[in-house]
C-alpha cells in the first residue's frame, strides 16, 4: 500500500512575484506576512460622524420633552400614561418623532459600538510600519499620495497585532540579518514562506522557529539567574566572626544586583505587565533571601559544631 505525503492544493500558495506591480503586490505583501496587515482606522471621520448623530439625538430629545409637557398641560394626559391610548391618536406628532427617533438611535447605537472596536484597536508596531512603508517605496506599488496612509502613524490600525513578538525577537532577527541575510533564510525561512516572496525583498520569518532558539536562551537565561548568585551567596557566606559584616553587605549587594538583572530580563524578553513584572521579581528575590537565610543558618551550626569539637 502506497502512503502518501500531505500535499498542498494547487494555488494554496502564491508568490508576491506573479502580482502585477501597484495595488496587487501590495496585497501580496500584506499577505504574506500578518505583521503588515496595517489599514488606517479614519478615527476623526468616525468621530465626526458620532457627534453628529449625537446632536441629532439630543435635538429629538428636547422636542420630546417639549411634546409631554404640552399634553400635560394643554392635552390628554392620559396619554402620558398608556402607550396603547397614544397609539390611537390620529396625526400624534409624539408618535411620529419617535419612530424617526428610534431609526436615528439604531444608527448612533452601531457606530458608537463600531468606533468602540476600532479605537481599541492596537497600533502596529513601528517595524512593521517601515517594513510595509519601504516595500511599497521600493516597489512603487502605488503613487506618492496613495502610499500616504502609511505616514498617520496615530489613525494606524493592525488587524493582527503580534502581542508575543518582544523586542528581543526584534533583536534576533536584526542581528541574525546584520550578520547573513542567507543565514536568516536557512533557519528560519519555511518553504511556504519562500515560495511566497521569491525573489521580492520581503523576508519572511517563521516566528515558531524564532520562539525556539528564544525558549533556548531564555531557559539558559532563567537557569543562570538562578544558579549564579546562588553560587555567589554560598561562597560569600562568612567562615570567620570578622568577615560577618563585609560578607553580609557583600551578599546584600549581590541579591540587589540580580534582582534588578532579573527585572530588567523580564521587562526586555517578554511582555510582561508592570505587576506581572513585580510579582515575578519579588518571588525571585524571595528565593535569594530565603536561600541565604538557609545557607548561614547551616554555616553558624556548623561552626559551632567544629568550636565544640576543637574545644
Amino acid at each position: 500500500m502506497t502512503s502518501y505525503k500531505c500535499i498542498p492544493a494547487r494555488g494554496s500558495v502564491s508568490t508576491v512575484n506573479h502580482r502585477e506591480v501597484g495595488y496587487p503586490k501590495v496585497a501580496g505583501f500584506e499577505d504574506c506576512d500578518h505583521s503588515l496587515l496595517i489599514f488606517r482606522k479614519f478615527g476623526w471621520l468616525h468621530l465626526r460622524s458620532l457627534l453628529s448623530l449625537q446632536d441629532e439625538l439630543a435635538e429629538f430629545e428636547k422636542t420630546m420633552r417639549r411634546l409631554d409637557k404640552l399634553e400635560f398641560a394643554d392635552g390628554d394626559p392620559k396619554n402620558l400614561i398608556s402607550r396603547r391610548r397614544d397609539d390611537q391618536q390620529p396625526d400624534s406628532a409624539r408618535q411620529e418623532l419617535a419612530a424617526k427617533m428610534k431609526k436615528k438611535l439604531v444608527e448612533y447605537d452601531e457606530l458608537l459600538l463600531r468606533v468602540q472596536k476600532i479605537q481599541a484597536m492596537k497600533r502596529p508596531s513601528s517595524r512593521a510600519q517601515l517594513t510595509l512603508f519601504n516595500l511599497i517605496r521600493n516597489t512603487e506599488s502605488l503613487v506618492a499620495d496613495e502610499a500616504e496612509f502609511i505616514r498617520y502613524s496615530p489613525d494606524l490600525a493592525a488587524l493582527v497585532p503580534d502581542d508575543e513578538h518582544g523586542l528581543f525577537n526584534n533583536f534576533l532577527e536584526d542581528a541574525f540579518n546584520f550578520v547573513s541575510q542567507k543565514l536568516t533564510k536557512a533557519f528560519f525561512r519555511s518553504k511556504e514562506q519562500a515560495q511566497q516572496t521569491g525573489d521580492e525583498e520581503l523576508l519572511l520569518v517563521d516566528y515558531k522557529r524564532m520562539d525556539i532558539l528564544l525558549r533556548i536562551i531564555l531557559t539558559v537565561l532563567a537557569s543562570s539567574l538562578l544558579l549564579i548568585p546562588v553560587s555567589i551567596l554560598f561562597e560569600l557566606q562568612p567562615s570567620k566572626p570578622s568577615e560577618v559584616r563585609r560578607n553580609s553587605n557583600y551578599q546584600i549587594l549581590t541579591i540587589f544586583l540580580f534582582t534588578l538583572v532579573f527585572a530588567a530580563s523580564i521587562t526586555i524578553f517578554t511582555r510582561a505587565r508592570r505587576q506581572e513584572v513585580f510579582q515575578a521579581t519579588a518571588a525571585y528575590c524571595a528565593v535569594l533571601v530565603i536561600f541565604l537565610g538557609n545557607t548561614s543558618n547551616v554555616v553558624a551550626a556548623s561552626n559551632g559544631l567544629l568550636n565544640q569539637t576543637s574545644s
